[in-house]
């Protein structure tokens, strides 16, 4: 298995696809999908995991999904186009040995295919302490990159927050001093040598249980980016506690992310993470912080600091 670059996997992440950019889209119709992963199949015929039954799940012009096995043990990805495959194979080199995702269990770059470990137990959202198991699992997934291997490490040193704040702003940033404080006050909470990810496709059915376990899983983590920090991640938090019929407060949220931080060896403040949140905001152009900038009494702080 050869893990892609961080400019590889980049490079899908980061351009502008244009109409028709897929130049060879997969079949949507499920038994033509299906022909199409039993071939991806056979590249991972050595895995135990990939024997067993094929269930179509999804079959889409960028990827066509399939659970393996009865009950299924594993699923089977196959993607369209190399630069969304290095993406969620550089996603794993990043954050792949946190116990809250699901495991990669082989990937074939002849295919561009994945075969991961099948979570299937959905989270149930009524006891109090869902809301910040699911943070939780969000902070975990932030902190992974403290814990890289020697060899990722060193790929994904161009990512790092000392490197990042001392380069331009990226062209999606509309405002590069609030860019600026944002990586500043990341990198007193995470220290210089942290790499910021963030954007996972958070939404209540992607948060998932391993059997007999109560902590929450995440999939679908191929849009995490090394480049964007988890404020994102945060940011999106609320809504997808609403959607999950368990809206919190802004403060109530931001402190549960604060919290579990700090388990896994970050230092934010409350201050900070107020004010990174704010300068995030102003950089990006974001609608909304959801509350997440008000004080714990409902204030909102009369203007952004540029710089700490």
């Amino acid at each position: 298995m050869r893990p892609a670059t961080a400019a590889e996997a980049l490079h899908g992440l980061i351009r502008v696809r244009p109409h028709g950019w897929l130049t060879a889209p997969l079949p949507t119709n499920p038994a033509a999908a299906a022909d199409l992963l039993h071939q991806a199949r056979r590249d991972h015929a050595g895995h135990p995991a990939a024997g067993g039954p094929l269930e179509v799940l999804a079959a889409r012009a960028t990827a066509a999904v399939a659970a393996l096995g009865t009950p299924p043990t594993a699923v089977l990805k196959l993607h369209a186009d190399a630069d969304a495959y290095n993406a969620e194979l550089l996603a794993y080199s990043l954050v792949g040995h946190c116990p809250v995702l699901p495991r990669l269990l082989g990937a074939a770059d002849a295919s561009r295919s994945l075969l991961l470990e099948h979570l299937d137990d959905p989270v149930d959202w009524e006891p109090a302490d869902a809301p910040a198991a699911l943070v939780e699992a969000v902070a975990a997934v932030h902190a992974a990159p403290a814990h890289l291997g020697a060899a990722d490490a060193e790929a994904l040193a161009p990512f790092r927050l000392d490197r990042l704040t001392v380069a331009t702003a990226p062209a999606w940033i509309s405002d590069p001093d609030a860019w600026h404080t944002t990586l500043t006050l990341c990198t007193r909470a995470h220290g210089p040598e942290h790499v910021p990810v963030g954007h996972l496709d958070l939404k209540p059915e992607h948060a998932r249980h391993r059997a007999g376990h109560r902590a929450v899983c995440l999939i679908d983590i191929e849009t995490l980016r090394p480049d964007v920090t988890g404020l994102i991640d945060l940011i999106t938090l609320p809504a997808v506690l609403r959607q999950a019929g368990r809206p919190m407060p802004g403060p109530a949220v931001r402190e549960l992310y604060r919290e579990a931080t700090a388990r896994h060896g970050a230092r934010w403040t409350t201050p900070d993470l107020r004010a990174a949140l704010i300068a995030y905001q102003r950089a990006t152009g974001l609608a909304t912080l959801s509350g997440l900038d008000q004080a714990p009494g409902g204030r909102r702080p009369a203007a952004a600091p540029t710089h700490p």
